[in-house]
């Protein structure tokens, strides 16, 4: 457990900075998380979905429909990642970056990935069992994406100076 450093006696300025600081921390880890969490939610969702089915061609639309939506919110959080949460960690924090030229990396092979699996369900010689090999695919890449990026910035996270408000900015609009 993180000990926090008790501000003197009488300083009240120091204790609020301090609270303000533990707040700011907890939820830009809280969110990087859930972000993360939602997202493995719905690719769990798609996996089951396409275990039910029989042909590519007889996926109802509402499981091309949400598909199609999850490779969307990955694509769209990894594209703010790269344009917004990126940059603003290498401003205060150069020495990142190594580990997000890997997490930015870890990105282009996910959007191949995600673009593959497209064609794949627009394609009628795509079984659910070629989806099924895609989409395990794509949840090994991302947990272990996922596992990297937690660990890699949890540090930066702690002391990242911005406000909590810009997190859809920074990780997209995933809920």
């Amino acid at each position: 457990m993180t000990q926090w450093p008790e501000a003197p006696a009488g300083d009240d300025h120091r204790k609020k900075e301090l609270v303000k600081s533990r707040e700011r921390i907890t939820a830009w880890n809280r969110e990087l998380q859930s972000v993360h969490h939602r997202l493995e939610k719905a690719l769990e969702e798609a996996r089951d979905a396409i275990r039910n089915g029989t042909r590519t061609q007889t996926l109802s639309p509402d499981l091309r429909s949400f598909c199609y939506n999850f490779c969307s919110a990955l694509g769209q959080h990894h594209r703010s990642e790269d344009a917004e949460f990126f940059p603003t960690l290498l401003e205060q924090m150069p020495e990142l970056e190594p580990a997000i030229t890997s997490l930015t990396q870890h990105h282009q092979v996910l959007a191949q990935l995600l673009d593959d699996f497209q064609k794949s369900l627009d394609s009628a010689e795509s079984s659910p069992r070629r989806l099924l090999k895609q989409i395990n695919t794509i949840k090994s890449v991302m947990k272990t994406h996922f596992s990297a990026e937690e660990r890699s910035l949890n540090y930066a996270l702690r002391v990242l100076d911005a406000p909590t408000s810009d997190s859809v900015r920074m990780f997209g609009d995933i809920r």
